[in-house]
């Protein structure tokens, strides 16, 4: 049975590894500007420990048989200077063994991000995925998210 729970500090590692395994299929499959190194370096160690234990943050994890088979993490910001909401939220990074997918664990702990934002007096979430992960897209759009911004890049 899969539960859903706050992240603690002893899951640093184990989220860590999940954050690598998706940084791996984007470089893969779309992003080879991506630091592969960078989950288990110094920067990102920080970042994964400062959201853990920030109370503007916040990290789910999903777990079977106490094994770690996904993660969610989101996180409370300012918004751009010429926006007029005062608080946004950001959920910045979820993944899901690929073994776990279509099971209801994203759209369960999506759900409870956005209750957690409810309750921190937010009222709009940005989420951000790649433009080529039709996965999350779908996923995304079924639990209301509509196109706002196109990012464009170039290669030069």
């Amino acid at each position: 049975m899969i539960k859903i729970r706050e992240a603690k500090l002893k899951d640093l590692k184990s989220i860590q590894k999940l954050a690598l395994l998706l940084f791996e299929k984007e470089y893969k499959e779309w992003d080879k500007t991506l630091d592969l190194k960078w989950a288990f370096g110094e920067k990102g160690t920080k970042y994964f420990k400062k959201r853990i234990e920030n109370e503007n943050s916040y990290v789910l994890v999903a777990t079977e048989n106490n094994n770690m088979v996904g993660c969610r993490i989101g996180t409370i910001s300012k918004p751009e200077e010429f926006r007029i909401q005062s608080k946004y939220a950001e959920a910045e990074l979820m993944f899901v063994l690929p073994e776990f997918r279509s099971k209801g664990i994203g759209t369960k702990m999506l759900n409870q991000f956005i209750g957690w934002c409810k309750e921190k007096g937010v009222k709009r979430i940005k989420l951000i995925t790649h433009a080529k992960n039709k996965e999350a897209h779908k996923l995304d759009r079924k639990m209301g998210f509509e196109d706002y911004d196109l990012v464009f890049e170039k290669e030069i």
